[in-house]
């Protein structure tokens, strides 16, 4: 008897390998299902500015996992992010696939919120492509309030509502000057600079940029007691032809050409790096603070 239950339980075993250990166990991905992007207006808004690429936008908003059953609640299921309950914004560059992924959010912020106003609502349903993705996140407390986990996956509700929207600025470039451009910004009333006489000036330096606002660059080099002898070639010829006739207590910026500055030679930095390239135009703001 007891021979004949074993055969049968190795049947058994045959016949279902899944119940008794056998078969595949390899772990199978679950496949969420994912509902179709949709992004609906609430309310225009009333702002005069509509939210394009590249625009700064504040705005504030609530998420929440997306709950195929709760349509009456438009689709809507456990909050899971929120700005209203913490009484904040959130601010970032739109449509530029920047400052939305700093919130671990993929493309679909970027598509709902373009073309908004201030004081404007949307609500956008995104598939997990467009939301989170295959990341997961855990549950978090925040001020007292207990959000749900967003399994990896998960398609997601999110709530708008506009608050400011800041045009991006537009600079059309500016070509670099060819010649040396002298712009007295402060008209001092002390000795006068000329050749063979020690100026002790103190300068800032950058490279020109002429697609930015302030046509220059990142502070490149900075000294607040330099001293050289003018005209004597210890300097760029910029430097010698454009602080001749300037009074001590002046502040002047010089725009230099190459070839009155480094031309093609690199500067580099202690360490080998370059701190400006060749064939740079530059831009010094210099103080003159003694003449002997």
């Amino acid at each position: 008897m007891k021979a004949m239950l074993q055969l049968i339980v190795a049947a058994a075993c045959a016949a279902t390998l899944v119940a008794c250990g056998g078969g595949d166990k390899t772990p199978q991905a679950v496949v969420v299902a994912q509902p179709d992007y949709k992004l609906t207006e609430t309310a225009v808004g009333t702002g005069s500015v509509v939210a394009a690429a590249g625009d700064t936008v504040t705005f504030k908003y609530n998420g929440y996992l997306y709950n195929a059953n709760n349509a009456a609640n438009g689709y809507r299921g456990d909050k899971v992010r929120s700005t209203y309950d913490s009484n904040t914004t959130f601010t970032y560059t739109v449509g530029v696939g920047a400052g939305a992924f700093t919130a671990g959010i993929g493309p679909g912020w970027d598509m709902a919120l373009v073309g908004m106003r201030a004081g404007g609502t949307r609500t956008a349903i995104l598939p997990a492509n467009l939301a989170y993705g295959a990341t997961a996140y855990e549950a978090v407390t925040a001020n007292g309030i207990t959000y749900s986990a967003i399994p990896a996956n998960s398609p997601m509700v999110f709530d708008f509502e506009m608050v400011s929207v800041t045009k991006a600025v537009v600079v059309t470039p500016v070509p670099a000057p060819t010649t040396l451009v002298i712009k007295d910004t402060t008209t001092g009333t002390g000795d006068t600079a000329a050749a063979g006489k020690t100026l002790t000036v103190a300068y800032n330096l950058y490279v020109y940029d002429g697609g930015s606002v302030t046509l220059r660059s990142a502070l490149k080099e900075t000294n607040s007691n330099f001293s050289f002898v003018l005209g004597a070639g210890a300097v760029i010829k910029g430097w010698d032809q454009g602080l001749v006739g300037m009074q001590v207590g002046g502040t002047r910026t010089l725009t230099i050409p190459p070839d009155l500055a480094y031309g093609a030679a690199a500067q580099q930095d202690a360490a080998g790096n370059v701190t400006i390239p060749a064939n740079s135009t530059l831009v010094f703001d210099i103080s003159l603070t003694a003449v002997k």
